[in-house]
């Protein structure tokens, strides 16, 4: 039953948040949805211009201050009568993102989703519009998914100012030469990165499937643990045998699923509330004292569970299906000082998608990998006498889980320290705490299989070091030379293959084949055969306006291949990796 239903989430998620099956043009990325002047503007007299858009799925924009003068920043411009003038002008809550070390590290700042502006106007005394008369709204963006970036472009709308109006209809976006920043692939935001990558790398399946994963995970954190040996007294004092018993357990994962999905709406529904709330300095400290704080229960400086009068209530719930379903939905709220904290990564997935159906399917999986095993248990709740000693190896997994949670709360500290020293130190923190809970710990010892895991772990921690610390030599990379027409031109006179990298500076999945594709020893040594040039796209002039035009490119990065005969072989926008590259190659005579 689990199984099937959990297939229809997935298909269901899949359904609605599929990218469009055509190519996505920079002008397509963002529309403006609504714009209205609110109350209307009288003469001499004060009000809003209130701008709604909306970024496609899979898909941002970079923010009004993007971290780095490398990045074109998103605009909002009104223009309209002089007898209008507009304010200081409200931008929507940024997102920021942390990139992976091979697009170069750091943070980006980028809006996606549902975004939303607000503009003050003052009308001046002799204010008086004539009919039609109206306001032009213009939104300038860049937009990036995980895969590639578009040039620049731009989206208008009209608002008429003689009674308040909804937008007139969009005009066509403006196109301009260049690209901007990745997107998810560059290292989905900074919490609960790795399920981000997961989703936006490897489809939503095996995304779905790591989020089960990290619900069944989550039943070793010591507000769930407890609450077993709960769960099998509950159920053992059932009667009506084991079909009944099942049913009643499924019924008690409803309960936690209902709960954990209830969240992931409200999260999705928040109109950007959670993730504002996210950018505040003292917020994300605060957040970090409650992590730290969770992390000394987990090293035992004191004891975290719920108080024994719940464990005894919840163990004398009411019999029948809707004890069972309270029961479940009490669980869900007494694990929640542990893995809340832990799950903070999904609620920002959720409200950057903005779709109330994502949020639930992403919870209620969450749920169900928690709420599994227990119908398990239930089922075995007659033959249970007790549960196995947690000793040793629960105590390892708790000061594991506590690292983890001190991990988390310097992470969350990273904004707010200068230079991103958090992100720099994490790797060296990770594999100190691997060597530590390997090595030196003296939890896990007395049980020889549990030692043998630990040891594996400690040695994978301490090869980790010695791969950060250990001096390695720059690898060759690709050499390019500036494209250059008239080098074009004797190449096919010279009747040598052509490779021409398309690219910008502010392009992060650019930088990712700088730092993967291009330094590829086989991709390397292939390539030499090529004339090689990069045309740098990163200026918005003539000169690039012309190569954009001249070989219609979309978005960067953009790899062409002439063969020797001086036609295209081949044409591909987006990252493309070692080995596919490597084969491109060699299919170039």
């Amino acid at each position: 039953m689990h199984s099937t239903l959990l297939a229809g989430v997935f298909l269901a998620v899949s359904l609605i948040a599929a990218p469009p099956a055509h190519a996505i043009k920079a002008d397509e990325l963002v529309k403006i949805t609504s714009a209205t002047i609110d109350p209307p503007l009288r003469a001499g007299g004060s009000s809003t211009l209130k701008v709604d858009a909306t970024v496609i799925p899979e898909w941002h924009i970079n923010s009004d201050k993007p971290l780095s003068e490398d990045y074109i920043p998103t605009k909002l411009e009104i223009s309209g009568p002089i007898s209008v003038k507009p304010g200081a002008i409200k931008y929507p809550a940024a997102e920021t993102m942390t990139l992976d070390v091979a697009a170069g590290g750091g943070k980006i700042s980028v809006f996606g989703g549902d975004i939303k502006f607000e503009v003050p106007l003052k009308a001046a005394a002799d204010f008086a519009p004539k009919p039609g008369e109206a306001l032009t709204v213009t939104i300038d963006y860049q937009g990036c998914n995980n895969n590639e970036c578009l040039r620049p472009a731009s989206v208008s709308t009209t608002v008429a100012l003689a009674a308040p109006g909804a937008a007139a209809g969009a005009l066509e976006g403006i196109a301009a030469g260049g690209a901007t920043r990745s997107g998810l692939g560059g290292g989905a935001d900074d919490s609960g990165g790795a399920i981000a990558r997961i989703f936006a790398n490897h489809g939503w399946f095996l995304g779905f499937f790591a989020v089960f994963l990290g619900g069944l995970a989550l039943n070793l954190t010591p507000c769930v643990y407890p609450l077993i040996g709960v769960t099998i007294a509950y159920f053992g004092n059932q009667g009506g045998g084991h079909r009944r018993v099942m049913y009643l357990a499924i019924v008690f994962v409803l309960g936690i699923a209902l709960m954990f999905s209830s969240v992931g709406v409200v999260v999705a529904m928040s109109g950007g509330l959670f993730g504002a709330a996210m950018q505040n300095p003292f917020v994300l400290v605060a957040l970090s004292m409650v992590l730290l704080t969770l992390a000394a229960s987990s090293f035992g400086l004191f004891v975290l569970q719920p108080p024994q009068w719940m464990l005894q209530r919840a163990g004398a719930a009411h019999p029948g299906y809707a004890g069972a379903l309270l029961m479940g939905l009490g669980m869900g709220v007494v694990a929640a000082p542990c893995i809340g904290p832990i799950v903070l990564g999904l609620l920002l997935m959720v409200e950057r998608s903005g779709s109330a159906l994502f949020g639930f399917a992403l919870f209620f999986t969450l749920a169900l990998g928690l709420g599994v095993p227990y119908i398990g248990l239930a089922m075995a709740a007659g033959h249970i006498r007790r549960l196995p000693r947690s000793g040793e190896w629960l105590a390892w997994i708790e000061h594991l889980f506590g690292f983890v949670l001190v991990g988390l709360a310097l992470y969350f500290l990273d904004p707010v320290v200068p230079n991103n020293l958090m992100t720099r130190i994490l790797p060296y923190y990770a594999a100190g705490v691997g060597i530590y809970l390997g090595f030196i710990s003296r939890e896990g010892r007395s049980w020889r299989p549990f030692l043998v895991l630990r040891s594996a772990l400690g040695v994978v921690a301490l090869a980790a070091l010695a791969f950060m610390v250990y001096p390695r030599q720059a690898p060759e990379k690709l050499r390019f030379e500036p494209f250059n027409s008239e080098l074009l031109a004797s190449a096919t006179e010279a009747r040598k293959p052509v490779l021409i990298d398309f690219s910008a500076d502010w392009c992060i999945p650019c930088r990712e084949m700088e730092h993967s594709t291009f330094v590829d020893p086989s991709v390397v040594s292939e390539a030499k055969r090529f004339v090689r040039m990069k045309a740098n796209l990163t200026a918005q002039d003539k000169k690039t306006e012309e190569l954009t035009t001249k070989y219609e490119i979309q978005g960067v990065p953009t790899t062409m291949l002439i063969d020797s005969a001086g036609r295209v072989a081949q044409r591909k926008v987006g990252y493309i990796g070692p080995q596919e590259m490597l084969a491109e190659l060699r299919h170039v005579d």
